[in-house]
């Protein structure tokens, strides 16, 4: 790719990008819809702000009339004070804003950990980050304002670091203390033996633990003493098929709202699978990636948002894998991740629930893709090893 077609390409991503925030602000102050989740962060934030022991009381009815409860830690609440002071459209435009750059650093993460020398990254990150919005696990991401992008992108900026920093791990466990998703990544570091990082992470995780029983300690009695497990605050029904889960696979295939015992066998060994795969992994960063899946697939709810891991996970694929046959496995999966927009529909007309036949593989595209990426890593080996066995993240 000659030198001007780059500079052509990458500017033309970038006002991509610049665009999505634009569009997001006008469409929110033309209709006034969307972004139910940032609204409940934003309002979860104001309750949480004016005093105790009311943030997990409240419910908030979407447009819809769906009803929504705060279901992040107390700290959580405390790092989105900010939005609490905006108004809404605002709150769209610099949450959308912010989304998109976390997005892009994960993505130069990736590509940093990948082996692709600095100078000839922020092409293809460009690139990369423009091609993912289509997918149903971005756009449904920054439609609604949920707080992945930032979860992952602290992982990965945090984890394909260099592995000698004193604080190697404490982003990862800040990141749990958000949102408890990403503490799998703590059992990543033990298995793969990386003591000091897990201990850091722990620490880190704990201490935003500590702090949110500082600053509201009866919300956090509430939250830590059994409120985190109250599913029917997430989802009254995991077999909706935004529910990208096991538990959700489970219950669209029982045809059952509550899969139960059979639920936990299969998301305790694949669980344990998914824990060996990473560890075995002989491409550190396709280690974390395993992990990073096999979280999505064990948690008993995993929107389809919630699987934006997908885009550096695409990113390293299409930078490793120039022939043919990795071009078309590349292409085959985005198109499976843009076409999968169709389940909104499925929403929209009530028929999100009851599958059978052809409709099951239909409902449960994110799930199969993980059970098949799991089964990949331990036979490749990449760039990224020989860096990984010397102690330094590839691409520094």
């Amino acid at each position: 790719m000659s030198a001007r077609l780059s500079r052509v390409l990458a500017g033309a991503a970038a006002a991509v990008l610049v665009a999505v925030v634009v569009a997001a602000v006008v469409l929110h102050a033309v209709t006034g819809r969307f972004w139910q989740d940032l609204a409940v962060l934003r309002a979860g934030a104001a309750i949480a702000g004016g005093g105790d022991g009311e943030v997990y009381r409240v419910a908030f009815t979407s447009g819809g009339g769906v009803e929504y409860g705060f279901t992040y830690p107390p700290f959580s609440a405390l790092l989105l004070q900010p939005l609490a002071h905006l108004g809404m459209t605002a709150a769209v435009g610099l949450w959308t804003l912010a989304s998109v750059l976390a997005l892009l650093a994960a993505v130069w993460a990736t590509l940093r950990a990948g082996g692709l020398p600095a100078g000839r990254r922020a092409v293809p990150a460009l690139l990369a980050t423009a091609a993912s919005l289509p997918m149903l696990a971005v756009s449904g991401h920054l439609q609604t304002g949920q707080a992945g992008v930032f979860l992952m992108a602290l992982v990965l900026l945090d984890l394909t670091g260099d592995p000698r920093r004193r604080w190697y791990g404490l982003a990862t466990g800040i990141a749990a203390g958000i949102k408890l998703t990403p503490l799998i990544f703590v059992a990543y570091l033990l298995v793969t033996r990386r003591f000091r990082a897990a201990a850091t992470a722990a620490g880190g995780f704990l201490g935003t633990v500590a702090v949110g029983f500082v600053w509201r300690p009866e919300d956090s009695h509430w939250f830590w003493g059994g409120g985190l497990f109250a599913a029917s605050r997430v989802t009254e029904d995991p077999r909706t098929i935004l529910n990208q889960s096991l538990r959700g696979a489970l219950a669209r295939v029982l045809d059952s709202g509550d899969p139960g015992l059979a639920w936990l066998l299969l998301a305790g060994a694949v669980g344990v699978a998914g824990l060996v795969a990473a560890a075995r992994a002989r491409d550190p960063l396709l280690g974390l990636f395993s992990c990073a899946v096999t979280g999505l697939l064990v948690s008993p709810v995993s929107w389809h948002h919630h699987w934006v891991w997908v885009v550096p996970v695409l990113t390293l694929a299409a930078v490793r894998r120039r022939d043919v046959r990795g071009r078309a496995a590349v292409g085959v999966v985005w198109l499976v991740f843009v076409a999968s927009t169709t389940w909104v529909l499925a929403g929209l007309q009530g028929w999100d629930l009851h599958f059978g036949g052809w409709g099951l593989i239909y409902s449960n595209l994110y799930v199969l893709a993980g059970l098949v990426f799991l089964a990949l890593p331990h036979r490749v080996k990449g760039e990224a090893e020989s860096h990984q066995e010397k102690g330094v993240p590839a691409g520094q």
